[in-house]
Order: C-alpha cells, then sequence, then structure tokens
C-alpha cells in the first residue's frame, strides 16, 4: 500500500510540475562545458568529433531519452561548427529501435543550422546487435578516423572500459556518462570528465528544456528529500523504542 501511495505522489508532483507556467531550474552540469570545450578543441585540430547514446539496453528508456538530448547538443555544435560527426549505433538487441530516432535527431539539428548537405548518414552506421561486436568496431573508428573529442552517454556496460581507453590512446578528448555504476570508477580514470548516475539525465532535461523531463528530475529530488527525513525520523524512533515508521512503511 505504501509503495502505491508513493508511485501516486510521484505522478502528481510530476503533473503539477509539468503544468505549471515556470519550469523547475535545474543546475547546468559542469560536463556541458566540457562538451563545448571539446567541440571547441575539435574545430581547431580539424578532426571529427564521435558520439555514442548508448547501448539502448532497454529500448529507449528514461536513461537513453537523457543521452539522446546530449547528443543532439553535440550534433547542433558540430553543425554549428563545420565538423564531421560519427556515431557509431548498436550494442543490443534493443538498440535497433534507437537508430532511425538517433539519425532523425541529427539530422534535424543540421538543418536548424542550415546546413542539411552536412549531415551524412553514412557517418552513423548500425554496427552490430552484440555488445563486444559493436565495441570492437566502435574501436576500429576511433583508430582509423582519430577524433579530438569522444562522448559517450546512456547505457555504457562493460565494452565501455575498453572503448575509453583506446579513446584515450588516439588523443581523445573524453565526456562520459554511464547509468551501469560499476563502471564510472573505470570511467573516472580515463575520461577528461564524467557524468555521474543521474548528473547525464539532468544534463539531458537541462538541454531539452522538455517540461516532462524537468518535472521528473524535480519530483525525484523531492522524493529524496522526503525518505532521508523518514529515515533519520525512523532512526530516532528505534533509538527511543518505537518502530512506528518501520510498521507504516511495511503497510
Amino acid at each position: 500500500m505504501s509503495g502505491l501511495l508513493l508511485l501516486i505522489v510521484m505522478f502528481i508532483i510530476t503533473f503539477y510540475y509539468m503544468r505549471r507556467a515556470k519550469l523547475p531550474y535545474i543546475r547546468r552540469v559542469p560536463a556541458l562545458d566540457a562538451i563545448e570545450e571539446g567541440i571547441g578543441r575539435a574545430a581547431e585540430m580539424g578532426r571529427p568529433v564521435i558520439a555514442s547514446p548508448g547501448i539502448a539496453a532497454s529500448g529507449i528508456d528514461y536513461w537513453t531519452v537523457g543521452a539522446l538530448s546530449i547528443l543532439a547538443h553535440v550534433a547542433r555544435l558540430c553543425a554549428r561548427n563545420g565538423l564531421r560527426l560519427l556515431v557509431p549505433l548498436g550494442g543490443s538487441e534493443q538498440s535497433y529501435t534507437l537508430v532511425e530516432v538517433a539519425r532523425d535527431l541529427v539530422d534535424s539539428q543540421y538543418r536548424l543550422e542550415g546546413v542539411p548537405e552536412r549531415f551524412d548518414i553514412n557517418d552513423m552506421p548500425f554496427l552490430s546487435g552484440r555488445q563486444f561486436a559493436w565495441a570492437s568496431a566502435y574501436v576500429g573508428m576511433l583508430m582509423r578516423e582519430r577524433p579530438a573529442v569522444d562522448v559517450m552517454v546512456g547505457h555504457q556496460w562493460a565494452s565501455a572500459m575498453y572503448m575509453s581507453e583506446v579513446a584515450k590512446e588516439v588523443g581523445c578528448f573524453q565526456i562520459s556518462g554511464t547509468t551501469y555504476l560499476s563502471n564510472i570508477a573505470c570511467l573516472a580514470v580515463s575520461s577528461d570528465y564524467i557524468m555521474i548516475g543521474e548528473e547525464m539525465v539532468a544534463a539531458g532535461a537541462y538541454l531539452s528544456r522538455e517540461p516532462a523531463q524537468l518535472a521528473s528530475i524535480r519530483t525525484q529530488d523531492i522524493i529524496k528529500a522526503v525518505m532521508i527525513v523518514v529515515l533519520v525520523v525512523g532512526i530516532v524512533a528505534l533509538a527511543f523504542g518505537s518502530d512506528i515508521v518501520k510498521v507504516i512503511l511495511s503497510t
């Protein structure tokens, strides 16, 4: 019952923030400044940019939507600076659902910047539906094209460390963000900037300015704050011999 009540409260809060005229405030994630810095570096060096929205292990989910918003930002900057953008797609059986969405998204950014002729669909190949086959092909692109910047976000699993190390070897300025918490420490070692956990989703919401994304971020922050308060109250209550919070949460 408490779980259902929490879900209802989350829906109400999210809907409230979606309908408000003033959108919730979300701070700018430092990694976004790093992306702009990296794009500027690529323009100075005359080398391409490579970006991955992840392997979409669960299809186009909450995390992948955030990654696509970041990809759109990268595409817009590349179009504005006349840079070639490489987006190797694949990595899971579910990643087939991402292909056309990502291609249309990047194409639209080039059109918005007034340079539709610079978009090349061949720079967004579907490499493989298998994680390590995709990663090997991704690494091959890194070694052949030697991009100046590598942006890896979204669902990045065990193959991410392999790709990240090769990107570092070819001289990439690297920005990473992953939903796979076990990978964060590894990527932090090889990346110049990293988005930890939900920072990636917050960055995507900040860029897209979509009311639904911004509202969901604010709802999560509120629920987390409430849970922390409940936890502290529960600990204090237990210290005085009362288990009322435990009883309420278990109903």
